[in-house]
């Protein structure tokens, strides 16, 4: 890739391609969990972006790839019910302002 074709990519993109390079690094199962965790509660990039490239490079721990990730998003869901619940004024609006939803959240109270 050139330098060009990297500045000009939008951050989610840069992210979601860093994913799919690190699927294949020894530690992706450590980055997979974590990616699973964030996104049931904030983080935009599924994981399934390095689960499937992994399960089809080793379907011998495809089930266990899958339970990590079922595992690592019920946290991450715990934690953004969490989010929701206990912190809505501080951290919640917070979220909310960051993914530009803050008149639609208003307008839904209403």
């Amino acid at each position: 890739m050139t330098e060009q074709t990297l500045t000009t990519r939008s951050p989610l993109r840069r992210i979601y391609d860093w994913c799919v390079e690190t699927a294949g690094k020894r530690y992706a199962v450590w980055v997979m969990g974590g990616i699973s965790f964030a996104e049931s509660s904030f983080f935009p990039v599924p994981p399934d972006v390095m689960l499937i490239p992994m399960s089809l490079a080793r379907p011998d721990r495809a089930y266990f790839y899958a339970m990590l990730c079922t595992l690592t998003s019920v946290a991450g869901g715990i934690v953004g019910y969490a989010i929701g619940a206990v912190l809505y004024d501080s951290l919640g609006l917070w979220l909310i302002q960051l993914y530009g939803y803050g008149d639609k959240v208003e307008s839904f109270r209403q």
